[in-house]
């Protein structure tokens, strides 16, 4: 995958023998000079003394949880720690494509505290109310989030359809904090967007990978029988999903040659997943568009099809999400979700970003850079019917999606067996925000 009781007691040594031993504490494996045995011995003696010695109250389990939540968090962004009902959350969100909520995906920011917003979903409160990739949530119903877990802050957030939760935010370019009150509702996600454009051209718009094969399957019958000779995938805004699927679209595109590699330290996590021929679509041309929040499994498609030389990479630096985590069932039911390996296009390019690292993601082939205006009046374009309602803010007049014309521009040129006549669009940054 790509991309959260009993008693106290009673719980406490089936739950250790399954964590310390994922994560090589408490069999007896040498650390340095100590036993990793101590560790367990240490925890278990820090339990006790909560237990019989803190003047209040804890609920059963809640500081095995805890325990486990803060190893997890030690070890990288992407680990966490789940207990059974919020991964059956987790599940319904990122595989079945259905979850209650505001309609955000947001993530840790470990330089702040505060949480990121990596994208609003579409059709949701969220993206109804004008919310964009890059706000940072600082309150959630008046109350800081500064230092919390991220699923503490997403429990906060989610709660019953048509209750209402307010976000405090800051946004880069503004001055002030400003507030946000949102109604919950049940979000379901469709991630499959298509239409025609104009000379041929069929237009699939994926916002995730979840279980969306179905859906692109049944989009590219359609947009042939309307006549498609060449075709536009748009991953702008997608944070990612499930590999399989990834794979799976890449294979409709590639009928040999190598997909994406993994590594990591067992033999389980060196894998290899390769096109195979019988489920190919015809070679039309094809664009792929991309942006700073194009990530995981995302990049694993465009930078399959940028290597093969299958796709023309349109639009701005991807995200550089390289990492594959792993869900490990735990005793009680709950999930550690560790990150077990890196992925590598198929030319070998890891794109995962590091600390210091400036080289990361894919780079486009053609640069088009659009400001934070631009695309939230993009994002406008993608809810319509929210627009004829009033329910958002105009879209700008004049207004143009500079990286879809210079997609298909491309895709013209390829067809006339032409140069594009494609000039890189770089914009002056803006500072950074003093919030």
């Amino acid at each position: 995958m790509f991309p959260r009781k009993p008693s106290l007691v009673a719980a406490l040594l089936p739950l250790y023998a399954v964590v310390f031993g994922l994560l090589g504490l408490g069999t007896g494996i040498q650390i340095g000079k100590r036993s990793a045995g101590d560790g367990a011995a240490k925890v278990g003696d820090a339990l006790d003394r909560i237990q019989k010695r803190w003047y209040g109250e804890v609920a059963p389990g809640a500081l095995l949880d805890a325990a486990v939540e803060g190893m997890a968090s030690k070890l990288d962004p992407y680990c966490e720690y789940y207990t059974a009902q919020e991964y059956k959350d987790f599940e319904d969100q990122h595989m079945r494509g259905q979850f209650g909520g505001v309609g955000i995906i947001v993530g840790s920011d470990p330089k702040t505290g505060f949480m990121t917003v990596e994208t609003p979903i579409e059709d949701s409160p969220a993206f109804a109310a004008d919310i964009l990739p890059g706000d940072q949530i600082r309150e959630v119903d008046g109350a800081s989030i500064k230092g919390q877990p991220l699923q503490d802050v997403v429990r906060k957030i989610k709660g019953e359809p048509g209750t209402p939760v307010t976000l405090t935010m800051s946004r880069k370019g503004r001055e002030q904090l400003f507030k946000v009150t949102l109604t919950r509702k049940i979000i379901v996600v469709k991630a499959v967007k298509p239409k025609m454009l104009n000379d041929g051209v069929g237009y699939i718009r994926i916002s995730d990978f979840t279980e969306m094969m179905e859906q692109f399957d049944a989009a590219v019958k359609d947009l042939q029988a309307k006549g498609m000779t060449s075709m536009v995938i748009d991953l702008r805004f997608n944070g990612g999903g499930l590999l399989t699927e990834c794979i799976a679209l890449s294979d409709r595109f590639l009928d040999a040659g190598v997909i994406v590699t993994t590594r990591g330290k067992t033999p389980e996590d060196l894998r290899e997943a390769s096109a195979k021929k019988g489920d190919t679509l015809p070679p039309m041309p094809l664009v792929v568009l991309v942006n700073q929040s194009t990530a995981s499994a995302s990049e694993i498609f465009a930078g399959a099809m940028k290597d093969h030389g299958r796709g023309t990479l349109v639009g701005t630096r991807t995200f550089g999400k390289g990492s594959v985590q792993t869900p490990f069932t735990l005793s009680d039911g709950s999930h550690l979700k560790l990150t077990t390996a890196r992925y590598f296009t198929p030319k070998g390019t890891s794109v995962h970003k590091e600390e210091g690292k400036k080289d990361y993601g894919l780079d486009p082939d053609f640069l088009i850079e659009m400001s934070q205006e631009e695309e939230s009046a993009l994002m406008r374009t993608w809810n319509d019917e929210r627009i004829v309602k009033g329910e958002r803010p105009p879209i700008p007049e004049g207004f143009k999606d500079h990286q879809l014309e210079a997609g298909l521009e491309v895709l013209k040129a390829k067809m006339q067996n032409r140069d594009p006549k494609v000039e890189a669009r770089v914009l002056k940054k803006d500072k950074p925000s003093e919030n």
